[in-house]
């Protein structure tokens, strides 16, 4: 008996120490916080509006190309790729640029990169890719772009990196050319 009661006190001892210790030391924090450099804040610029699928063949292409992908990394002993809806987004929105402005690159007119614009859309990543296609009456522009995509070493590695986990792809019609953006990412 006397043993559990002071076995008691020493516990609420030892637990009172803590308490004391965050009363008494409040202050002190306090003053050490407010001492502390301000933190950088992340500038965001605005994101573009959310831009659907151009029609549902077109919504139904970026499923086959991702399903394509995830089918030749699957083949290669890799984890398929997860769809990240906010870097489709980026995609569609660069492959619309692409087509209204007429140019193809990784590069936009105003020099911004993919990195860059996934960024700008408010995605945090630790790496992240892109693979482009542009084709003009192409019948069946799926599988001519994997195929160049797989063809092209740069595009290939980017395919088969098994850092990246999510992608996110864009395909946009202008005439009889379609413009294709595929990024991929390895979320922080």
């Amino acid at each position: 008996m006397v043993r559990w009661s002071t076995a008691k006190l020493r516990l609420r001892w030892l637990l009172g120490i803590p308490l004391l210790w965050a009363i008494a030391g409040c202050e002190a924090v306090d003053q050490l916080v407010n001492r502390l450099p301000p933190l950088p804040v992340a500038i965001q610029q605005d994101a573009p509006s959310p831009t659907p699928a151009q029609s549902d063949s077109i919504a139904e292409m970026e499923l086959q190309v991702r399903q394509q992908i995830n089918q030749i990394r699957q083949e290669q002993g890799l984890r398929p790729l997860e769809n990240n809806e906010e870097l489709a987004q980026v995609a569609r929105n660069y492959s619309r640029r692409m087509a209204e402005q007429d140019f193809f690159s990784h590069t936009g007119p105003d020099g911004d990169t993919p990195a860059e614009r996934v960024q700008s859309a408010g995605i945090f990543y630790f790496m992240v890719g892109e693979n482009l296609f542009t084709g003009t009456n192409i019948p069946q522009p799926v599988p001519a772009a994997v195929e160049g995509w797989m063809n092209s070493q740069g595009h290939r590695e980017n395919i088969l990196r098994p850092e990246y986990r999510e992608t996110g792809i864009g395909i946009w019609r202008r005439d009889n050319t379609y413009y294709f953006t595929q990024l991929f990412m390895r979320a922080l």
